[in-house]
């Protein structure tokens, strides 16, 4: 995996709070803009798709800094979990999960 990780650097980070799916209340979801090789992509991370999977998983990266991301595995089938669209560390070293939404 270290061989495709790159740099990514976080433009923008808003937050919001969502339903819960199948259950009351709500949580937070955390919206990314990155920008990597002159393309904006647009990810979200949402720890309670995650949390039972990787308890130590956040939401933890920080606009105005780089971090280091992994594209996650073409195969879903035998993709070891938790598995995102990208997977990052954040500066604590903890796992940031996110899925993409689009390139520009």
């Amino acid at each position: 995996m270290a061989c495709n990780r790159k740099k990514y650097e976080v433009i923008e980070r808003t937050q919001k709070e969502v339903p819960n799916f199948q259950q009351a209340g709500t949580h937070i979801e955390v919206d990314y803009v990155l920008l990597h090789d002159g393309h904006k992509i647009y990810a979200t991370c949402d720890v309670t798709t995650v949390d039972n999977l990787d308890p130590n998983a956040r939401c933890g990266l920080r606009a105005l800094r780089t971090y280091e991301c992994a594209l996650g595995a073409d195969r879903i089938e035998k993709a070891q979990l938790p598995q995102g669209d990208l997977n990052c560390k954040d500066s604590d070293g903890h796992n940031v999960y996110l899925y993409v939404d689009k390139k520009e």
